[in-house]
């Protein structure tokens, strides 16, 4: 079972329902439970019908499953994230789900928009409740003020590791996932003699080693794909593990690359 591995929709994903239907019977079939989505991505109705066929298909209750979406921007700018969400909950035939992040959160609004979504947790729309693109100083502002996230996402992979950002996760028991796991096979992840060293002794592929590296580290990686037999690959993860050494070897790649710049959507933090 692959209970760390969490199957995104966003950007690089199929957006139409036979695709969708596709990865997500591939994800589901081989133990791959949780899903991840947004409202930016376009994908939140046609992503939970594709869930609800396929697990159907495959005898998989609902409770078995976890999805998750976020609340966007624009959202917090419109306020009434109540309502929304509510509206948002029947488009997509769902009585909750299991999280709802803050995707890029906009200082102005942060508070009214927690405050929303603390009310959403407390009346069961939303089990889990969580934040994303965040750093460690901003997740200690939070602290003091008394606000910790069930659930913290960020852009995490090899090239950039946020170390403090998992250390502050782990002491505070908050979920870390990580997405752009993978950091879109970079030729510095991709190329690099060591992984490939790492890869070979495993009998796995790149790919696979830093999956596990994130799972060996305490995270849940968020990643996408449009292949269903990718995902296959991506879900055979549980029948080994990283040394030390090897994790360490991957850490020691970190050069704190990015792919997307948290201060241009994110004023104010």
């Amino acid at each position: 079972m692959s209970k760390y591995l969490i199957l995104g929709s966003g950007l690089s994903s199929c957006k139409d329902l036979k695709g969708l239907q596709a990865v997500c019977r591939s994800a589901l079939a081989h133990g791959i439970l949780k899903f991840d989505t947004a409202p930016s991505y376009k994908t939140e109705e046609v992503l939970s019908e594709a869930i609800s066929i396929c697990r159907k298909e495959l005898g998989i209750t609902r409770e078995a499953c976890y999805i998750q979406t976020k609340i966007d921007p624009i959202q917090m700018y419109n306020g009434k994230i109540k309502e929304y969400f509510k509206e948002k909950l029947s488009a997509m035939h769902l009585d909750y789900v299991d999280s709802l992040l803050i995707h890029w959160p906009l200082q102005k609004y942060f508070m009214r928009t927690w405050e929303s979504l603390l009310d959403l947790k407390e009346k069961k729309y939303v089990r889990n409740i969580g934040i994303c693109n965040l750093r460690v100083r901003h997740l200690n502002d939070l602290f003091n003020q008394g606000i910790i996230p069930d659930i913290l996402q960020i852009e995490r992979h090899p090239l950039n590791t946020f170390e403090e950002e998992r250390i502050f996760c782990k002491q505070h028991n908050v979920m870390l996932q990580d997405y752009s796991p993978l950091c879109k096979m970079h030729p510095r992840i991709s190329e690099n003699i060591e992984l490939r060293n790492i890869a070979q002794k495993h009998n796995r592929n790149v790919g696979q080693i830093i999956l596990r590296w994130h799972i060996d580290s305490g995270a849940y990686p968020v990643f996408t794909s449009t292949k269903p037999e990718r995902i296959i690959q991506y879900s055979q993860l549980d029948d080994f593990s990283l040394t030390q050494d090897e994790i360490n070897i991957i850490s020691s790649l970190n050069c704190n690359h990015k792919l997307y710049l948290e201060s241009l959507v994110c004023p104010g933090f």
